[in-house]
């Protein structure tokens, strides 16, 4: 008996939630590198996909995946400059909204956490003494908090403090050691909602 209640419960909590408004978003995304991520790395550009189901009065639950692409900046070192290759990432994230007046308009505030993926350029020397560059996949986790407001029924106009949590590389007296770094960038995202509240 305990079994069906909960089932039925389970069932009428889907209904309900199905019965609000789930929304689409397809977003322009801007990203502002920060930090020593913003020594390496230009300006960002990209897009997500977005998708938010009301859960409440004032809550909303989101989910965005995309690609953003930075651009790569000159590094000097001494005498020698090299410029270094374009990050491409792609984020996908979940996370909470909460709206200050009524769900899905107006002001709200927020968090997205999820992963970075990442395309990322490796140098190893062969057995024959050269070197060879390989390409591999990378995931790093991130967190954003994130305020935005709703424009109308269909614009949602958001600004995040993106923090990406990676591997990295720190030289000491001794060799090379692998450390944690932390690549933020303060990312814009605008976007057009699919259907109405």
């Amino acid at each position: 008996m305990k079994k069906i209640t909960l089932g039925l419960a389970a069932f009428a909590l889907a209904g309900s939630m199905m019965a609000q408004e789930n929304r689409a978003s397809l977003g322009l995304e801007l990203g502002l590198p920060m930090g020593d991520f913003g020594d390496v790395y230009g300006f960002g550009v990209g897009g997500t996909l977005g998708f938010e189901l009301p859960v409440g009065d004032n809550l909303g639950f989101m989910a965005q995946a995309g690609y953003i692409t930075f651009s790569g900046k000159d590094i000097s070192v001494g005498p020698v400059s090299v410029k270094a290759d374009a990050a491409g990432m792609i984020p996908v994230q979940v996370g909470l909204k909460y709206y200050f007046t009524d769900n899905q308009e107006g002001f709200y505030a927020g968090l997205l956490t999820g992963l970075h993926m990442q395309s990322v350029k490796t140098a190893s020397v062969s057995s024959s003494g050269s070197v060879e560059e390989k390409s591999e996949m990378k995931s790093n986790f991130g967190i954003a908090p994130l305020v935005g407001y709703i424009v109308g029924e269909n614009i949602d106009i958001a600004l995040r403090y993106q923090m990406i949590f990676a591997k990295g590389a720190k030289v000491t007296g001794t060799g090379v050691e692998e450390t944690t770094v932390t690549n933020s960038y303060l990312g814009v995202r605008v976007a057009y909602m699919f259907g109405g509240r």
